[in-house]
């Protein structure tokens, strides 16, 4: 007789009928959860961090770019099958305006080493190297790149420079390496496809909008403090104008910057807008009824 304790689990007898392992089966579901709860705790923080960055709605007054300043200039035509190939005379010119205009950033022999280059990011481009040029090393492309520049490379245009001087610089540059291509005539001649530079260009000048408000500003206050001098003398003398003056004036301050505003125009203009809004020019009410030739009397005691 065999008094041997009969195992908890038969695995003999499981062999023999598979299906009693799925009885067990809930132990396997159970160790499944309890890994995944584990992994979920220990990944809390990663798992409800938000990783999509939120969309910001930028200022629409933030969007409007200023003009760029532009220096007038008249460009005189230029014959782009004459231009696109070097001189001697070109390449001396060529290099004349590459001291005078370029070796600040690109250095003397064109290494990019300019005594500017250290306050620039990205570098200068040097002209020896032969990879990463942005519009390529052709000259109908290094032409593109001085009549446009690149602006995110802060290389600035020179379209207020003749044709004819560019074409000249950029022989010269072309001089550093030996290993620049070549163009073909088709390839010069979209340039005057592009620019239409056998007709010239007269370019006029222009200056950001945000200059020029500092200087009608600036302006204004220089007339202001001029006209201030001259109504406070005025208010002092004797004479047709000074009396005028000093029976219609309510408030001096607003008067001065009223008379600011009406210089140039004519007595009859100024009697009109006066006569409109009397008390918006710092006036009496009887400012309404002074004639052209009261305030021709009043301009030349204010002069």
């Amino acid at each position: 007789m065999n008094n041997r304790p009969k195992e908890e689990i038969d695995f003999n007898e499981l062999v023999k009928d598979p299906k009693r392992l799925f009885g067990l089966s809930y132990v396997y579901f159970l160790l499944i959860g309890v890994v995944l709860g584990g992994y979920y705790v220990m990944n809390l923080n990663v798992i409800t961090r938000n990783n999509v960055a939120p969309v910001v709605v930028q200022d629409s007054v933030s969007l409007v770019s200023d003009v760029p300043l532009v220096r007038s200039s008249v460009i005189p035509p230029v014959d782009v099958k004459i231009a696109g190939v070097p001189t001697k005379e070109t390449i001396a010119k060529g290099a004349s305006l590459f001291r005078a205009n370029c070796i600040s950033c690109h250095g003397e022999t064109g290494m990019g080493d300019g005594s500017t280059s250290v306050t620039l990011n990205p570098k200068p481009r040097n002209f020896h190297a032969a990879l990463g040029w942005t519009n390529g090393r052709k000259i109908a492309q290094m032409f593109r790149t001085l009549q446009e520049g690149i602006v995110k490379n802060g290389m600035a245009s020179y379209n207020y420079m003749p044709a004819e001087d560019r074409f000249a610089l950029i022989h010269y540059v072309r001089t550093f390496a030996n290993d620049f291509p070549v163009d073909s005539t088709s390839e010069l001649m979209e340039l005057e496809t592009t620019y239409q530079l056998s007709k010239g260009s007269v370019t006029p000048a222009q200056i950001p909008v945000t200059l020029a408000v500092r200087n009608i500003i600036a302006e204004h206050h220089t007339g202001l403090a001029a006209m201030e001098a001259r109504f406070a003398e005025a208010m002092k003398s004797a004479g047709r104008g000074p009396d005028i003056l000093r029976s219609v004036v309510l408030n001096p301050r607003r008067a001065v910057s009223g008379l600011v505003s009406l210089q140039g125009r004519t007595p009859r203009e100024t009697a009109r807008a006066v006569a409109a809004d009397p008390s918006g020019f710092g006036m009496k009410a009887t400012a309404a009824l002074l004639t052209a030739d009261d305030w021709n009397a009043v301009n030349a005691s204010l002069r």
